[in-house]
């Protein structure tokens, strides 16, 4: 029981992740985090532009809207090979 737990607990952390990143790489794409690049004081700007041109290039809408459409059968082989390990 505490293992089934524990595996839901994985599964909806990973969920809320990959959910977590689309919605920052989309906020890029639109251009509403443009603002954060005058933000950044620090030595890592030219990173942080690298990991948004990577995003623009390779999140395009045909790629959002395969996600948009199959993400619980992503979720659901996620789920197995969970339960594949845990056994």
């Amino acid at each position: 029981m505490i293992g089934t737990l524990i595996v839901v607990f994985y599964v909806c952390l990973f969920l809320f992740g990959v959910g977590t990143t689309l919605a920052l790489l989309s906020s890029w794409r639109d251009g509403c985090l443009h603002k954060d690049v005058a933000e950044i004081k620090s030595g890592l700007a030219w990173v942080y532009l690298r990991i948004k041109k990577f995003a623009q290039l390779f999140f395009n809408r045909r790629v959002y809207s395969h996600l948009k459409l199959y993400y619980m059968y992503y979720g659901l082989v996620g789920i197995l090979i969970a339960v594949a390990f845990s056994a």
